[in-house]
């Protein structure tokens, strides 16, 4: 992995994901009312019919702004668009821009395009009025444009689809990537997903088979856990042939070990997971990865916090990975501080797992006070993160695992592992900065945004600031707005920017 990028609940961009995370809370909130209303669909009667007995939900602020403009989109075909389509469009750009790659600069039958999704809550918000649907309808609610449209948006040539197994769409969508590129297909993927709430009738449905909680926490392997509350967001990753993000000198940030998928196949319920199919499927993993399960770090777990999911989930972690492990394998979900995506939920994992890594830090799982009883945890060896660790200095990278599976039995697992020193370029030395700098945007307003963000930095002279200057420079889309600053000294800079 070279860049990757997520808006989530409470958490607009990557600094902001791992402040949540890093500092332990909860972006849970109520429902809005402008999404539905609570007069309508509210009861706090479970199992009324047409009513759902909660509105606790990870919901992001400002999920409908878009800058069509940026995108060269038209506001009438961007008012027809699933929000999914522009949360995905913008979380890309920003992977691109994070993984210093200019999309213009790829070469484009190279490139494919794997996206997760399962809801199009948003086509049926005109059923109401018909006439509202204009000749851009169809293409902005097909399931299928999520991924399409981003391979038009950058000329990507290769692969382009979404896949949907529910919750695990996300890590689905990673397995068909890696596959494509293992097989020479293409050299470079982006992988997302992406979840809006924008209809009552899933909650509404969710409420009515019990799934969801009425207390409005995900409580991962906790006693009392009572069901998942759903969320939204999206997270998109740019996913390389090692071998071609080193000769072009792009930043490795992990390296993906292995993926597998399978099916829970015929349990006593479609709904109900198999904890066999599970093992199977992280044994599946662990031989075709050939790691070691004593190098992993932890696994980030699905972790609902459903009274069926977390003690088989538990049991098939602990029954591959934990007992051949001489210390407890610490265990948890993001979804204790973001709540479900349900089909980007997996790729949030993954997120977390990059971001756990790279900062030698498992994060806390939250609201898991007492452990659930019913899961063995010392004979699974397992323990549930419940603060915040630290990850010990070792003699070889650390590894992370993502669990995720969906409500219908599609299975998934990913294992990623730091990058080794040798597969890096050394970072620059501390000296002399690039002569100059370029910046770039896609209106004047949005420019001097950018002015006024490179102004603290250049008054603040980090280490890195020439590695940032020459990304800037060279590793970058280019817009129509542009400024060039002398930037040979930092004071410089900063008088230049101001």
């Amino acid at each position: 992995m070279t860049g990757y990028s997520a808006i989530l609940p409470g958490a607009d961009g990557l600094d902001a994901v791992w402040q949540v995370l890093s500092e332990g809370r909860c972006t849970i909130s109520d429902m809005p009312e402008d999404r539905w209303s609570a007069a309508r669909w509210l009861s706090p009667e479970p199992g009324l019919a047409g009513h759902s007995y909660t509105r606790r939900a990870g919901i992001v602020a400002g999920a409908f702004d878009f800058d069509a403009g940026c995108f060269g989109i038209t506001p009438r075909e961007a008012e027809q668009m699933d929000p999914q389509q522009r949360l995905l469009i913008e979380v890309t750009a920003r992977a691109f821009d994070h993984a210093g790659i200019d999309p213009a600069a790829v070469e484009p039958d190279r490139v494919g395009v794997f996206i997760g999704a399962a809801s199009l809550d948003h086509s049926t918000t005109m059923l109401q009025d018909p006439q509202m649907a204009g000749p851009q309808y169809m293409l902005g609610n097909t399931g299928s444009i999520m991924a399409n449209r981003i391979s038009h948006q950058w000329n990507l040539q290769g692969p382009s689809y979404i896949v949907d197994t529910a919750c695990s769409s996300g890590l689905f969508a990673l397995d068909h990537a890696r596959r494509a590129i293992g097989s020479g297909q293409i050299d470079m993927a982006i992988v997302g997903a992406v979840n809006l709430l924008m209809s009552p009738m899933p909650f509404v449905g969710f409420s009515q088979a019990g799934m969801l909680s009425p207390q409005g926490l995900c409580r991962a392997f906790a006693k009392g856990a009572d069901g998942y509350v759903r969320s939204e967001g999206a997270v998109a990753f740019v996913l390389e042939r090692l071998d071609s993000a080193q000769a072009a000198g792009r930043r490795v940030r992990s390296v993906l070990v292995a993926t597998s998928v399978n099916s829970a196949g015929r349990t006593p319920g479609i709904a109900l997971p198999s904890a066999d199919r599970q093992a199977a499927l992280i044994e599946a993993a662990l031989t075709e990865g050939d790691y070691d399960p004593e190098a992993l770090a932890f696994v980030e777990a699905h972790g609902t916090g459903t009274a069926v999911g977390d003690p088989r989930e538990a049991d098939a972690i602990g029954r591959i990975y934990g007992r051949r492990r001489a210390l407890p394998l610490p265990i948890g979900s993001a979804k204790s501080n973001f709540g479900h995506l349900e089909p980007a939920s997996g790729l949030v994992g993954l997120l977390k797992a990059q971001l756990a890594l790279e900062r030698q830090t498992i994060p806390a799982t939250l609201h898991c006070d007492e452990p659930n009883p019913d899961i063995d945890f010392a004979g699974l060896n397992l323990d549930v993160a419940r603060s915040t660790r630290a990850l010990p200095a070792a003699d070889r990278p650390w590894l992370a695992a993502v669990n995720s599976f969906g409500f219908g039995g599609a299975n998934a697992h990913a294992v990623i592992r730091q990058p080794r020193p040798d597969e890096n370029v050394p970072v620059a030395a501390a000296g002399e900065l690039p002569p100059a700098l370029l910046l770039s945007a896609a209106n004047e307003t949005t420019l001097a945004n950018l002015a006024r963000s490179w102004l603290t930095l250049a008054e603040t002279a980090p280490a890195d600031l020439g590695a940032r200057i020459a990304t800037a420079n060279w590793r970058r889309a280019r817009h129509r707005h542009r400024l060039c600053l002398a930037a040979g000294r930092a004071d410089a800079l900063a008088q230049g920017l101001a």
